[in-house]
């Protein structure tokens, strides 16, 4: 079945600034012991760029602040941190392509363990995922880093699994950057997010 769709970045298209970062910060403040681990992820990110360690397993050093938060703790991050960064026009964009009738996908690198306490008007909800242990969820990542082309994965996952066609001509596609090329390759109607006030335009490629 043909569905309109509309996917939706996050950091820097729904909400300003990036969320790990905010999550970084208030972990700090929270367990100012854990500094030692700001070095550990420094070090394995240094490995990335030198193509020595796996993205994975960068994202891995990076979420150790799952590995310290109750999942309550975690809602009141989201609530007091993320939440009030929303655009308040690109939650309306949310709501105007719902009532059109799209399927409205929120489709982000940030981790699944705090990005489902939201309440925004989406359908699906992807984001990387992490394992959870005795009902709580850890840094362990399962499978890849929602980023990039792994988002047309998950994506296409989800479609195969519910037998839908996007219908390409009456589908939207938002995010701040290039990096999204991919998914919002999949749809005809793409636009990008200013980083630096989240204004609207056609999105067209920085390189070109």
């Amino acid at each position: 079945m043909k569905i309109k769709c509309a996917f939706f970045d996050f950091d820097d298209t729904i909400a300003h600034g990036d969320t790990i970062h905010k999550l970084l910060i208030y972990t700090f403040k929270k367990h100012p012991l854990s500094s030692w681990r700001y070095i550990k992820t420094a070090f394995f990110g240094l490995g990335h760029l030198l193509k020595l360690v796996p993205m994975e397993k960068v994202k891995t050093t990076i979420l150790f602040p799952l590995d310290l938060f109750t999942q309550e703790e975690l809602k009141v991050f989201y609530e007091e941190k993320v939440v009030p960064s929303y655009y308040p026009h690109m939650v309306e964009e949310m709501k105007k392509r719902k009532e059109e009738g799209c399927h409205v996908f929120l489709v982000t690198a940030s981790s699944e363990a705090y990005m489902h306490f939201n309440k925004l008007p989406i359908d699906v909800l992807m984001g990387t995922k992490t394992k959870i242990i005795d009902g709580e969820y850890s840094s362990k990542i399962i499978g890849k880093n929602c980023k990039d082309a792994n988002k047309c994965d998950r994506i296409n996952e989800y479609l195969k699994e519910h037998d839908f066609e996007i219908d390409y001509d009456h589908s939207y596609g938002y995010s701040d950057s290039d990096h999204d090329i991919p998914m919002l390759s999949m749809v005809k109607n793409r636009y990008r997010v200013s980083k630096k006030d989240g204004a609207l335009s056609p999105f067209i490629p920085k390189e070109q």
